[in-house]
């Protein structure tokens, strides 16, 4: 078969999507940095009001429970994960938090809302007097957090009130939320849903070529095997975007198909994928971090499926 071109959703000028697969965590508290600096991989000593930090929470082994996206908030902090994995994160960043001042909830109170393309920013400024950028990416306003992602092209998430998600909601340009899980995709940012939970150190899903990752804070839980697998090369995996011919979306935790001569191998495990068309597949995977990029993988059970490795928009040359 021949390589095809970079598969896309269709190119429109606003999207905006209800975010229901992804949770939000408060910890609020007195205590909240020292404790978090004590669970997560970031250093939040060093993040500052107007921005938001990608981390990792790992078990003692190193293996992620979950990454998330935190920020400032109210006397303390939220952050942003995937909604399948937050009651068992919550239940295991909890753990020792009876002896600090931290009170960690689930936060279903806001709502999580994506909004991109050409035209987003126009459209945001119907409702709110700031936006975020790219020298401010977090912005606050009444109840309402914005939040900016620079891949791909500008990305706005937004966390506030029923009122207000309503009326943002109340468009012909609300599209499924597969459509913001593909642009994480192909942003690379790692999908970590319960059936890969504590499966994987933060360097196997490209973490510290996120800048998600400090080496020279103090100890955090797992940190250990974390920095073993910078300094020893104790990681043999990387994270990667296939796209190309498919009919059939692969769920995560499985494996793809990797062609070897006249056969064909399983391999990596399926972080997240989506049809981006109804003959078009993107999928986020974790696989040995030693692959040409020339080479050929299919969907099991899809033997006429045809996908190849994409560019993502960070290197993990020097990470």
């Amino acid at each position: 078969m021949n390589s095809q071109p970079t598969p896309a959703p269709a190119a429109e000028d606003l999207v905006i999507c209800s975010l229901t697969d992804w949770a939000l965590v408060t910890a609020q508290g007195a205590d909240a940095t020292a404790y978090l600096q004590g669970q997560l991989t970031a250093d939040l000593s060093l993040l500052a009001e107007d921005t938001h930090q990608l981390a990792a929470h790992c078990d003692a082994k190193g293996k992620m429970w979950s990454n998330l996206r935190i920020f400032h908030d109210g006397e303390g902090y939220s952050y942003l994960l995937r909604r399948e994995v937050r009651e068992q994160q919550l239940a295991e960043i909890k753990k020792y938090a009876v002896f600090s001042k931290i009170t960690f909830a689930a936060d279903d109170s806001r709502t999580l809302i994506g909004v991109m393309g050409e035209q987003a920013a126009e459209y945001l400024a119907q409702y709110f007097t700031q936006l975020p950028d790219a020298s401010h990416p977090k912005v606050v306003e009444g109840t309402s957090v914005l939040l900016w992602l620079a891949t791909p092209d500008n990305r706005y998430l937004i966390i506030t009130d029923a009122t207000k998600a309503e009326a943002l909601l109340c468009s012909d340009a609300v599209r499924d939320q597969q459509r913001w899980l593909a642009a994480d995709i192909a942003a690379g940012l790692p999908i970590i849903d319960a059936v890969n939970a504590a499966q994987f150190i933060p360097q196997a899903t490209n973490l510290q070529a996120l800048a998600a990752i400090s080496f020279k804070k103090g100890c955090y839980s797992g940190q250990e095997m974390v920095a073993r697998a910078k300094y020893r090369g104790a990681n043999k995996r990387a994270l990667y975007w296939l796209a190309g011919s498919a009919t059939e979306a692969v769920p995560a935790g499985h494996a793809i198909e990797l062609q070897m001569g006249d056969k064909w191998r399983k391999t990596g495990t399926v972080l997240s994928s989506v049809l981006v068309n109804a003959h078009q597949l993107w999928v986020q995977i974790v696989l040995n971090n030693d692959l040409g990029v020339d080479e050929l993988f299919r969907v099991e059970g899809q033997p006429d499926s045809e996908l190849r490795i994409q560019p993502l928009p960070y290197s993990l040359e020097d990470a």
